[in-house]
This record gives C-alpha cells, structure tokens and sequence, in this order.
C-alpha cells in the first residue's frame, strides 16, 4: 500500500492496529504513542476514537470495493470474474482478529457502515452474475436471489459467534463462502 502523506500513514497505522486489536480497548494516548503523532494529531482526524474506527473501517470497505471491481473489469470468463471480484474482500481480512469483527458488530455504527458496505458489493456481485446468466456462462438462476444467498452468507460468516463456533478466520470463511457461490453458478 503506498502510503502519499503522514495522514495517510497515521490512518494506515490505526487500520493495522485495528484490524489486530480492535477499537474499544485501546485509549487514545497509547494509539497517539504508537503511531508517533500527538492525541490532537489524531483528534483533527475524527473527534472521537469510535469516529476514528468509522473513519478507518470506512476506508477499508472502500478499498475492498474498489479492488474487486477493478479485478473484476478483466475479460476473463464470468465464473473467474467473479473470483476476482471476491478475492480482495478475502485478501484484505487476513489481518482482521477476532476483536476486531466482535467491535464491528457490538458497535452500531460500524455494523451499519458493514452492512452498506454489504449491500453495495452485493449490487456489483448481482451485476455480474446477470452477465454470466445472460452470456449463457452460468445456470439459469435469479442474479437477486444469488445476490442475496451471498448476502446473507457473508453477514453470518462475519458474525463473531459464528467464527469461533466454526474456528475459522472471516478471510476463512470468506474464502468458503466464494468456492460455495462459484460451484453453485456452474453449469451442470
């Protein structure tokens, strides 16, 4: 990740932070001592810590959307644009820890944040399955319905209950859920 300023590095130390730790339980001194900036330095980008985390989480949705549509611009057949599609969301929460999805979850803005997050990758997952039904790629199935099974696949595969019940990691459980989603596409 090419970081272009010493705010862009603040925040890319507060995501890796984050990702590993989660928000709740770090204070804003030892984010500030951590990251080398003053508590002022962090105040000036977001008023509070849980608007930090917002801002921080916000920017990693962001950058798995953005990655997955350009993967998934390619010429590539349907099936492995979709895998492409998927693949940054997976990539992108190998670092994501247990805290983390349990803060996400506990912590009502983060959990609306994740699920506008959801609904927009699902649209562009829609949007692409109607490709692969239209070109004759993919079984004839309702891109919606897909849509949503995945939806709602990915909201419990996110659930951190549901992660330790299984064991698996979210880029875990994201990984399933893709292989899942691409054997039911296929034409048989």
């Amino acid at each position: 990740m090419k970081v272009h300023s010493r705010r862009d590095e603040i925040v890319a130390g507060l995501e890796e932070i984050f990702l590993k730790e989660g928000f709740r339980e770090v204070r804003i001194e030892e984010l500030a001592s951590r990251l080398r900036c003053s508590r002022q330095t962090l105040y000036r980008l977001a008023p509070s810590k849980g608007e930090l985390f917002l801002l921080v989480l916000d920017r990693f949705l962001a950058r798995i959307r953005e990655e997955g549509m350009e993967a998934a611009s390619s010429d590539a057949e349907p099936g492995e644009r979709i895998e492409a599609f998927l693949r940054p969301g997976i990539a992108n929460t190998l670092n994501a820890s247990r805290r983390f999805t349990e803060d996400v979850e506990g912590f009502e803005p983060g959990r609306r944040l994740l699920a506008d997050h959801q609904r927009e990758r699902i649209d562009q997952l829609r949007q692409l399955v109607e490709e692969g039904v239209a070109s004759r790629a993919f079984s004839s199935i309702h891109p919606q319905l897909v849509a949503e099974v995945m939806l709602a696949a990915v909201g419990k595969a996110s659930q951190p209950s549901f992660l330790a019940e299984t064991g698996l990691s979210m880029s875990e459980a994201f990984a399933e859920c893709s292989r899942f989603l691409r054997a039911g596409l296929s034409r048989t």
